[in-house]
């Protein structure tokens, strides 16, 4: 019982002693002003302090009425009459430090402080909040600003871009009319050798020389060629034939020999007055429509091929010889197909290129020194052609020295400038390319024409080893 009573005193005591030091340790770090805390006095007198107190009246009337036998006796008792006294004191220390000291002023401190401190963290977050989202907001700002600056230095207008731009404004246009040119110059061809109803040679190769001689005298006849001896076939007094001898007879310097005259006719403007495309009159040919026909008629199939009766058709040998014949047609529109293609680039473009490019090609021919409009229009022509553009952007653009002073521009436009080439080195590329096409399908008709030489001999030998027999005797 006493060691239970001496263990609970123990853990009292120290639990006591434990909150004692932590109100001293709490007293020592000290608090804002606002959540001070001050103890009361203790009510006890001044005068008492240090003071020496009697002993109860009855004090030794206890000590001799309590039957001790000895002052051991007395001193034990005294001693617990102590301890208890203590763990009273204890007691009333423990409450007085929960009751007065922690619940009416330390705790309300704390709670004061702590609101303090959470309301200056706040403050504080707040102002580091501030801080950050002003650093951030000036980071955006100048990022921004950089931006502005880079869009500012990299979207300026550029001269240079604007001539690659306007200038190929009508080239796809104008391609798509070449190839329609081309794909009309083809057919006009085959329908003159096949005999086609419309065509001047559908009753055969008399009507076909009869019209190109006509013409030839019309157009084209030069007195002063053939040691000038040509007055007979130039103005004949009178011809056998009525209908292979003109109206009137127009040859001026300008047209004579054109009939045979690639250079003059074809090369010598960049675009022809040539326009299978736009709707006109069925019989309206331009000058160089013409003249290019003409010179067709002469470089391919100057003797076309026989009218074939309907009814020798019907025999198999004639069938045969008229895939023969179809066979020839073939193969010259491979080999004519070439000179097509020429016409038909450098035929002019649509109505509409003469608002949409026009102006700005001549301002560049221009800048090379041509200001001549008669040279212009040479070069040109009112509506420029495939080719006209083209050698403006593959090669004029390039000859004057303000392209090359345009490129002190700024890095982006430099480099939109090099894709523009790029592009119109692609498209060039194009263009040779499908002259390998035309190349290499002329030169398989070569390979074809002297196969056909060697089968020729073939079958002649097959023939003869057909009618005598092969000799194997030595």
């Amino acid at each position: 019982m006493m060691n239970q009573r001496k263990t609970i005193r123990s853990a009292k005591l120290m639990r006591r002693v434990l909150m004692v030091l932590a109100v001293c340790v709490l007293w020592s770090v000290g608090f804002s002003k606002p959540a001070m805390a001050q103890c009361p006095p203790c009510g006890c007198e001044d005068l008492n302090h240090g003071s020496y107190l009697a002993p109860p009246g009855d004090y030794s009337t206890r000590l001799s009425n309590g039957g001790y036998s000895t002052i051991r006796g007395a001193i034990v008792e005294e001693h617990n009459l102590t301890a208890d006294h203590i763990l009273e004191e204890f007691n009333d220390q423990e409450a007085f430090m929960l009751d007065e000291v922690w619940l009416q002023h330390l705790r309300p401190a704390l709670m004061m402080m702590t609101e303090q401190i959470t309301h200056v963290a706040m403050m504080q977050m707040f102002v580091l909040g501030t801080m950050f989202d002003a650093k951030q907001d000036l980071e955006v700002q100048a990022l921004f600003q950089e931006l502005a600056a880079e869009a500012h230095k990299d979207y300026q207008s550029s001269h240079g871009m604007c001539v690659f731009g306007t200038t190929v404004r009508s080239l796809a246009s104008s391609e798509r009319n070449a190839e329609y040119t081309t794909f009309v110059m083809s057919q006009r061809s085959i329908d003159r050798q096949l005999g086609n109803m419309r065509q001047s040679s559908a009753r055969g190769a008399f009507d076909d020389h009869c019209y190109r001689l006509r013409q030839f005298r019309e157009r084209y006849c030069d007195r002063e060629s053939n040691n000038r001896q040509m007055e007979l076939i130039c103005d004949p007094p009178g011809t056998e034939y009525d209908e292979c001898r003109p109206d009137t007879i127009n040859v001026t310097y300008e047209t004579r020999n054109k009939d045979v005259n690639f250079t003059q006719v074809v090369d010598r403007a960049a675009t022809l007055e040539v326009d299978f495309y736009t709707g006109a009159p069925a019989t309206a040919l331009s000058e160089d429509e013409t003249d290019i026909f003409a010179l067709s008629n002469n470089l391919y199939s100057n003797d076309i091929m026989y009218r074939v009766p309907e009814a020798a058709l019907r025999y198999r040998d004639n069938q045969a010889a008229l895939l023969g014949m179809r066979s020839i047609v073939a193969k010259r529109s491979v080999a004519e197909n070439s000179f097509n293609t020429i016409i038909g680039m450098k035929a002019q473009g649509t109505e509409e290129s003469t608002t949409l490019t026009m102006p700005y090609l001549s301002m560049v021919w221009e800048a090379l020194g041509v200001t001549d409009a008669a040279a212009l229009e040479n070069y040109l022509g009112e509506r420029p052609s495939y080719d006209a553009q083209m050698e403006v952007l593959t090669k004029r653009m390039y000859q004057q020295p303000e392209f090359f002073t345009t490129l002190y521009d700024e890095p982006a436009n430099v480099d939109r400038k090099g894709v523009a080439l790029q592009a119109i080195g692609l498209m060039q590329q194009f263009d040779t390319w499908n002259s390998h096409l035309r190349t290499e399908a002329m030169l398989s008709v070569l390979l074809e024409l002297e196969l056909m030489n060697m089968q020729e001999r073939i079958d002649n030998l097959s023939g003869g080893v057909r009618a005598t027999g092969i000799n194997l005797g030595g």
